[in-house]
């Protein structure tokens, strides 16, 4: 039987009927949770790289480096117990990963990359750009967020200049154009290393000397010196350097007087050792000089070579039963110095006793019986013509040499015009040949004894310079310009051997025989 219940029937609670729109409420509500825990757990894993960041510059306006500094110990701080590896870091690297942490693989990976970071002035603008290696995204949970720039720079101290070049010479030596330059530094500021020289060897007066300093050692001066050299470059002009005579304009007065005291002296000498008995000097005059200088300055060997020239009026006397002689000849004779400097004030160095005179002989013939089967003579140190003189002392020469001819002209003039040899069929006379008459007449090989190698090769070309032909060789062109009767029109490759006579081929066959019997060729 059941009891009832106050009330009546028994009451029963219903769910409240829920729309659908509540319903879609609330899983948004739900899906909206779920997301900011998911941020939230991932907000300590992004790592915004610039605000760990700092830019200083250092040094001097002008002069200054920018730095980059990445404070890791913040970051280490911050996030070291929040990142870590990853699945793919564990697999490839195991046990390794136990020695470098995840954020010292992250410091192995980030750089700071500067356009450019030196000789940097108050106001300048430095870019810099983040270097990040993506590969440590594949290893370590967390996001690296970083954004490019420019730094203003600021707070450099100001530089001060200084004249690097003032306590710096430099001092020649040695002789033009051979010269040779030293640089002599007594700052203390600088060092001798710190400057170059553009040139230092082969050096003649007049030339110009660069120095420099290297660009690149500004940022060091600053530094350590905290000024710069205002100007980095200064020339300087060779100067007080000896050079070897080369023309005899050169020759100052008390020098020429000089040697021509010595050159008396030595004659006088000479004479009073080697003059035989009837034998007297009536005069000795100063005739002029032969002054040679070498081609090539450059190589070594005897640079210059000056002859002064004498004529010498001899008074030769003998008498006997068989007849006299009283006569005064001339002769010819040089003192010849060698290696003649002309220093920097345009005076000429000599030592007037370093000097050679000529030991070539030539004889003078009284015709007067001397009772010994013979006539009496005398023999004196010199040369009968200044013809010979001139073939010995500059002919021989000219191979190597160039030369310049100061003889006054009325003492070339008092001289025999020609020799025996020189004369033409028809008694005209003509100078500068070794054979006047070998374009008309057969040379044989007595007419060629005695030549030397120079007169030779004079000899064979003027068979060609009759015909107007030019010559390569700068000795022989001289010599031939030198003569009144060349006239050079035929450039050596436009010369034709066919226009040689047979008797100027047969000619110079011979001569070519005599040179080579001779080994002159």
């Amino acid at each position: 039987m059941q009891t009832p219940v106050a009330g009546g029937a028994a009451a029963v609670k219903k769910m409240p009927q829920i729309s659908k729109k509540a319903l879609l409420g609330i899983a948004g509500a739900a899906v909206l949770i779920v997301v900011l825990v998911c941020v939230a757990a991932n907000a300590g894993k992004t790592i915004d790289l610039n605000k760990y960041l700092t830019i200083e510059a250092s040094g001097y306006d002008g002069y200054g480096t920018a730095t980059a500094v990445i404070d890791w110990d913040a970051i280490q701080s911050k996030y070291g117990s929040k990142i870590s590896y990853n699945d793919a870091a564990k697999k490839e690297y195991a046990g390794l990963l136990n020695i470098v942490s995840p954020v010292e693989a992250l410091k192995d990976s980030v750089r700071i990359r500067f356009e450019d970071n030196s000789d940097l002035k108050n106001g300048d603008a430095v870019p810099y750009q983040w270097d990040i290696d993506e590969e440590v995204s594949q290893y370590i949970k967390c996001k690296l967020k970083y954004k490019d720039g420019s730094y203003k720079v600021a707070g450099l101290t100001e530089v001060g200049t200084f004249d690097a070049f003032a306590d710096l010479t430099l001092e020649y030596s040695g002789i033009s154009p051979n010269g040779s330059a030293n640089m002599n530094y007594t700052g203390s500021d600088l060092d001798y290393y710190d400057f170059n020289c553009d040139r230092m060897y082969d050096l003649s007066n007049g030339d110009t000397i660069k120095v420099t300093i290297d660009e690149g050692r500004l940022q060091y001066y600053a530094e350590n010196l905290g000024k710069v050299p205002e100007v980095l470059e200064k020339e300087y002009q060779v100067e007080g350097l000896d050079s070897y005579l080369t023309q005899s304009s050169q020759i100052d007065d008390a020098a020429m007087a000089a040697m021509q005291t010595q050159a008396v002296d030595s004659y006088t000498a000479t004479a009073a050792q080697n003059f035989e008995a009837g034998a007297s000097l009536e005069s000795l005059t100063y005739i002029g000089n032969y002054l040679l200088t070498a081609k090539d300055q450059s190589t070594w060997g005897t640079r210059n070579i000056l002859f002064l020239v004498y004529r010498a009026g001899i008074r030769t006397q003998f008498s006997n039963e068989e007849g006299s002689y009283d006569q005064v000849n001339d002769g010819y004779w040089y003192i010849r110095f060698d290696d003649l400097l002309v220093s920097a004030d345009g005076k000429l160095n000599v030592d007037v006793t370093r000097n050679v005179i000529p030991y070539n002989h030539y004889e003078v013939d009284s015709g007067v019986s001397d009772g010994w089967w013979g006539t009496k003579s005398w023999r004196f140190f010199g040369y009968p013509t200044l013809e010979e003189l001139y073939k010995e002392a500059v002919l021989q020469n000219v191979d190597n040499y160039n030369h310049e001819d100061s003889i006054d002209e009325s003492a070339v003039a008092a001289l025999p015009a020609v020799s025996e040899a020189q004369e033409t069929d028809d008694g005209a006379e003509e100078t500068g040949f070794i054979f006047p008459n070998s374009d008309r007449e057969l040379l044989s090989r007595d007419d060629l004894e005695g030549l030397s190698a120079e007169e030779c090769k004079i000899a064979r070309n003027e068979i060609y310079a009759r015909h107007g032909r030019k010559f390569q060789d700068e000795a022989l062109q001289a010599h031939f310009d030198a003569c009144d009767w060349y006239e050079g029109t035929i450039d050596p490759e436009d010369f034709q051997e066919t226009d040689l006579t047979e008797t100027e081929i047969a000619n110079k066959d011979v001569i070519v025989e005599y040179e080579e019997e001779k080994g002159y060729r």
